[in-house]
């Protein structure tokens, strides 16, 4: 669910001793495009000069477009899409060229990575930080992993913030007001120190009212409340230089609240016995669920959680060195990132109400400590340039949940008529895995045996299935990666890297039932050892541990022809990669690594004096194993399971436009297209089957082949997006007066796997229009914008 803003209305002031102007001019030139120095291969170079498909972004052009957050950036990178989640603003989900992961487990790993100032995050809790003083964004296509940081299977976020300047006392303030209870305010400020040292400290806070209401309590949900700040410190002596970085991130939020699509029958007696709703039948209160649900719209809903309240507390370090060798530059990155997360509701709505709860997801709580060094040294020689780099990253998270089944629901019916029902023993062909005969306690400290009644078994069912569960992980990744270019000719360089990774993964699932007594049918691997139907055995522990380990070779190859000095033509091939992992569910599943061989072809041109710029990419794509998060029922507990896709192949176009159509005037549009096709996806999927011999519905793992069932890849098969924008910059009453009006369409796509109808978000089109004014003093701007 990503939360679509009403109309706002804004009005911001700017007032600093040197604050860059809104206007558009982006060049000294206002009849030239812009160039962008970026450091996406370890130098500066201009984004045009890159053999890479890279969207890059300055603060400037982001302002102009009214980008507020990372899920914005979206808008103007191709084939890129990044969102929340719809149970926490801050985590990242993240897709380019139809590849990314919904799933933000600590059992796994991001496929796009998003970095600050050189860092891999890792979580994405956490990742989607508010854009605080940002010098650029830089957006990578394509398999990464040969130059820096963390290995991606499809792609990279990069932001940049801007560094303490040594040369200019600076003092930035910002505020704005809106519609729908937005409100912002932000400062900046440079000091320079001594020498070639300074110091920079930014702030920045916003709020807006949710755009859901949970009409049990009145609270609106989906609602912003963030705060960041960032303290840095730079300088240098001699051949040393360094920058110290701590920034924080606190937001206490209501998680959005999602509403409901009944799609159960009419009359719950039908539901055969191994289906939870069945359960919710058998205890009176289906009716209820389908009132409950078939009240909700897209504003108002209903959620019982205890506490609605989502926060995340963020704090990272950087500490960044640069040693000049003379004959190279040896960088060094150290960071420790510290991420606490709660989640006091998932925010679903399946029927949900007073007294009629289905299944619920509360008290998520999360702690991740991530530290990572990077060592990297660089030069150049003659017509060589080459990097080398070693990466250490390691993360050690725990994750607590409680999973109630029917949480407030009565142990028995007070309809008469549900009440027959409920006390109604179950026919023999109904009982699935239960015995006639139930032991229940006499209330003298024995058992005693009682018929099993529909009743009984769904409060069974209740009992057993509601439970906690806590997540202990260790994560650790180890590389050595190297890249070099070399200009054959002073118009063709041959660039080939590689990068070696191991990753190591242990996982401890803890499991209790939801009132804090031991479960004895707990069945995590190896923890109710000779069990089987005929001779149960109860669990020995209340939890299991495993680990994994995985290595991989993912080189890159790239050919460039600089065809003239403003056209340049290339080639590359990549390999992406994603570390194997576990599922979370009771049998502690693993999954494969995941790879992407990815061949692309692309033009970077300017042209009529660099009033026109044109760059295009045509991508093919081999996805292996693709890991595909899907609901399940697992032991009889719902759980996002996670499964391979044996291959797919994807292949897309991609490009970027501007055009400076007078001195003043200019139009932006990017585009992408991406078609996804599986070749192989069979799997052994956990679903309700019939049992071979008896043909009694139960939980079995089933061989399932989707291919044979039309299932498209990236749950659409295909997804077209566009961005274009008109913009123009004036000279009015001496100041500058500045216009933009954006249009953003986005293709319909389903999010889930067999493409459910109530999972389908249709085709949808986004407008912005932004108009600033900067005073002749160069220092105060003023700007009204809307989305």
């Amino acid at each position: 669910m990503n939360k679509l803003t009403p109309t706002l209305l804004t009005l911001a002031l700017a007032a600093g001793a040197a604050a860059p102007p809104l206007a558009l001019a982006a060049s000294d030139d206002a009849r030239s495009i812009e160039e962008i120095v970026v450091t996406a291969r370890q130098r500066e170079e201009t984004a045009q000069s890159v053999p890479i498909p890279i969207t890059a972004l300055t603060s400037g052009q982001m302002e102009t477009r009214s980008i507020r957050d990372v899920t914005e950036i979206e808008r103007l990178s191709p084939n890129t899409d990044i969102s929340s989640s719809s149970v926490n603003s801050s985590a990242a989900q993240v897709f380019i060229r139809g590849i990314g992961q919904v799933n933000w487990s600590s059992t796994q790993d991001p496929k796009i990575g998003i970095y600050v100032d050189g860092v891999y995050l890792g979580r994405p809790q956490g990742a989607l930080v508010d854009m605080l003083d940002l010098q650029r964004v830089e957006v990578l296509r394509g398999p990464q992993g040969t130059l820096f940081g963390r290995n991606t299977t499809a792609g990279l976020v990069h932001l940049i913030t801007n560094a303490p300047d040594p040369e200019d006392q600076l003092l930035d303030l910002r505020a704005g007001l809106g519609s729908d209870g937005y409100q912002t305010g932000g400062i900046v400020y440079n000091q320079p120190i001594a020498d070639s040292w300074a110091m920079r400290f930014a702030a920045y806070h916003k709020a807006s009212d949710g755009f859901m209401e949970n009409r049990l309590t009145g609270m609106d949900r989906g609602n912003e409340d963030a705060t960041s700040f960032r303290f840095s410190l730079a300088g240098g002596a001699g051949l040393w230089d360094m920058r110290f970085s701590y920034d924080v991130f606190d937001a206490d939020e209501r998680a959005a609240l999602g509403s409901c699509r009944w799609t159960g029958p009419d009359d719950g007696s039908t539901i055969p016995s191994a289906y939870l709703p069945r359960s919710a039948y058998d205890l009176g209160i289906y009716d209820q669920l389908r009132a409950n649900c078939e009240s909700t719209t897209q504003t108002v809903s209903m959620d019982t959680a205890p506490d609605e309240s989502v926060t995340s507390q963020v704090s990272h370090a950087i500490l960044t060195q640069n040693f000049d060798l003379d004959w190279g530059v040896v960088t060094a990155i150290s960071s420790y990132r510290e991420i606490d997360n709660f989640n006091g509701t998932w925010g679903w709505m399946m029927g949900n109400g007073p007294g009629a709860n289905l299944l619920e997801v509360l008290e998520n709580e999360a702690e991740h400590e991530v530290f990572s060094q990077e060592v990297r040294l660089a030069g150049t020689r003659d017509r060589l340039t080459w990097v080398v780099g070693l990466y250490y990253f390691q993360e050690d998270s725990v994750e607590h949940t409680d999973v109630p089944l029917f949480r407030g629901v009565p142990m028995a019916p007070a309809d008469e008529t549900a009440l027959a029902h409920f006390n109604t023993p179950v026919p023999e062909d109904e009982r699935g895995v239960f015995p006639a005969m139930i032991p229940l306690p006499d209330g003298m400290g024995g058992t005693v045996l009682a018929p099993l009644t529909y009743g009984l078994r769904a409060n069974l069912i209740r009992g057993g299935g509601s439970r906690t569960q806590t997540y202990d992980a260790t994560n650790k990744n180890q590389a050595i990666f190297a890249e070099v270019t070399y200009s054959i000719t002073d118009d063709l360089d041959l660039t080939a890297g590689f990068r070696y990774t191991e990753d190591d993964r242990e996982f401890t699932r803890i499991q209790r039932l939801y009132d804090g007594t031991f479960d004895t049918m707990y069945d995590c691997p190896g923890n109710r050892p000779g069990n089987s139907p005929t001779n149960p055995v109860l669990a020995i522990s209340d939890r299991c541990t495993r680990q994994v380990e995985y290595d991989e070779v993912t080189p890159r190859v790239i050919l460039s022809y600089q065809l003239t000095d403003d056209v340049m033509l290339y080639g590359s091939y990549s390999v992406g990669y994603s570390s194997g992992g576990f599922n979370q569910d009771v049998r502690m599943r693993t999954f494969l690594p995941e790879t992407s061989d990815n061949i692309e072809f692309g033009v970077k041109s300017l042209a009529y004096g660099g009033k026109l710029l044109l760059n295009a990419t045509l991508f093919y794509n081999i996805y292996e194993n693709q890991q595909i998060t899907v609901g399940r029922i697992v032991g009889g507990q719902p759980t996002a399971d996670l499964i391979n896709a044996q291959e797919a192949a994807i292949s897309g176009v991609e490009f970027e436009l501007q055009a400076q159509l007078s001195e003043t005037f200019r139009v932006v549009a990017t585009g992408g297209y991406v078609r996804g096709v599986y070749k192989e996806f069979l799997t052994e999927d956990n679903l309700f089957a019939p049992h071979p011999e008896t043909g009694v519905l139960e939980e079995r793992l089933v061989p399932v082949d989707f291919v044979d069932l039309g299932v498209e890849f990236g749950n659409n098969g295909s997804e077209f997006s566009f961005d274009f924008a008109f913009q123009q910059d004036l000279e009015v009453g001496g100041g500058r007066l500045a216009w933009t009006t954006g249009f953003s369409f986005k293709d319909a796509i389903y999010y889930t796997l067999r493409n459910i109808p109530a999972s389908k978000a249709p085709s949808y089109w986004l407008v912005d229009a932004r108009v600033s004014y900067s005073l002749p003093n160069g220092r105060t701007h003023f700007s009204l914008w809307s989305t």
